[in-house]
């Protein structure tokens, strides 16, 4: 396989004699995935910190690759993905330009996908296959940092109305969001037989346990049942997978009894006593969102309504229904719905086929800790992807795509 110039040489993350070379880069920019937050414009180009990151890794590595940059491009591995990633970008094109609002799709375009696409690409180019494990490392560190200053915003009383925590994002369920893969990470780490490339050694076990304790107690704060139950589910059938003997699994039992003793813990409370009360739960809400967006989808099931323009067609579409329980509404709140509404047909069609790819190559993987990680991640996505919207934002894309670090393994 042909490595780039610009591979980094060392041990472990942040090891080595530079702190800033170009691996310690692609970890740093994990670890701060949430610097998108921080927003400003280039020329009036709107961008964000976490962009400019990827933007000076991606200048270096050209800059290291120098006049020959084609032949520090390794293809092995991922040739089969630009076929379905150029009908997603295809899609995503046609739509907007059919729709329009290409201000917001463009940017939708660039940020959501154009970014996250080349900072794996980047990443699969710098890192070699041992050093993929230390990118799910800086994501647990990452989680970690965030746990942190979310239980600050907690025990200073910044919650929301109905008494969740969703730190500085903007919502309670994106925090879950962010947060979810930390927790599948420490499950498959303790799950895991103890060998080299396992996520930590043996002997921080306890500071393991500690920090995982400290994104538990974050997560449980968000109260985001939809997420609980989607790492939960994720992670019995990677379980199931794995080991192949469901009866015997002790980790399966562990986690249905983890699930049961959460929603006993919530029988009285606000929000489960809320989607007990159909007619005005946020149950009955999605309801009509998903009723709103199978229309749209009657209406412009070929090109579908351009990224960026769900609130609009939303309000354009409540003259079909009953006054809805929600209105400020910028995505289907389904991840299925949203790549067809967003790229049209090709688009859905080209996500269906990347994740057929992804499918087959993690099957065809040697069991390690890097491929059930990255399984049981992706299966969460997918799971909670039924009744959230969980891609269409920069870091949880880019989480999304970092799976795809597989195919080097």
């Amino acid at each position: 396989m042909l490595k780039s110039k610009m591979s980094a040489k060392g041990g472990s993350a942040f090891g080595g004699k530079k702190i800033f070379n170009m691996e310690n880069l692609i970890y740093l920019a994990v670890i701060f995935l949430p610097a998108y937050l921080v927003r400003f414009k280039i020329f009036g180009i709107p961008t964000n910190i976490l962009e400019m990151l990827i933007l000076i890794i991606f200048i270096r590595w050209i800059i290291g690759c120098g006049r020959d940059a084609l032949q520090c491009v390794s293809t092995i591995g991922y040739k089969k993905y630009i076929i379905p990633i150029f009908f997603i970008f295809l899609g995503l094109a046609i739509s907007t330009l059919a729709n329009g609002g290409y201000a917001a799709g463009l940017g939708i375009i660039k940020s959501w996908f154009f970014f996250p696409m080349l900072f794996v690409f980047l990443a699969s180019q710098i890192l070699d296959k041992e050093k993929i494990i230390n990118v799910y490392k800086s994501l647990y560190l990452s989680a970690f940092l965030v746990s942190l200053i979310s239980l600050g915003y907690l025990f200073s009383g910044h919650i929301t109305y109905d008494g969740r925590l969703q730190g500085f994002f903007n919502s309670p369920n994106y925090l879950a969001m962010y947060l979810a893969p930390a927790l599948i990470m420490l499950v498959q780490v303790q799950s895991f037989p103890s060998k080299a490339d396992q996520l930590m050694a043996e002997k921080l076990k306890v500071l393991i346990l500690l920090s995982g304790s400290i994104i538990l107690i974050t997560f449980y704060f968000t109260y985001s049942y939809a997420a609980w139950i989607s790492v939960i589910l994720s992670l019995i059938m990677v379980s199931i997978i794995k080991n192949k003997a469901l009866v015997k699994n002790k980790t399966i039992i562990i986690l249905v009894l983890l699930a049961a003793s959460l929603f006993i813990i919530q029988l009285n409370s606000e929000k489960l006593i809320n989607l007990k009360n159909y007619n005005r739960s946020s149950l009955e809400s999605r309801i009509i969102i998903w009723k709103s967006a199978e229309k749209m989808l009657e209406n412009n099931w070929v090109f579908g309504i351009g990224p960026g323009n769900f609130q609009e067609k939303y309000l354009e579409y409540q003259k079909y229904y009953p006054p809805y329980l929600e209105w400020a509404v910028p995505h289907p709140h389904n991840l299925y719905l949203a790549f067809w509404l967003y790229g049209g047909v090709l688009g859905i069609l080209g996500f269906i086929f990347l994740l057929g790819f992804w499918l087959e190559d993690i099957i065809k993987k040697s069991d390690s800790i890097v491929k059930f990680i990255a399984f049981s991640i992706m299966f969460y996505i997918l799971i909670h992807g039924a009744i959230d919207t969980n891609y269409f934002k920069n870091d949880l894309a880019i989480i999304f795509w970092l799976n795809f670090l597989i195919f080097k393994i």
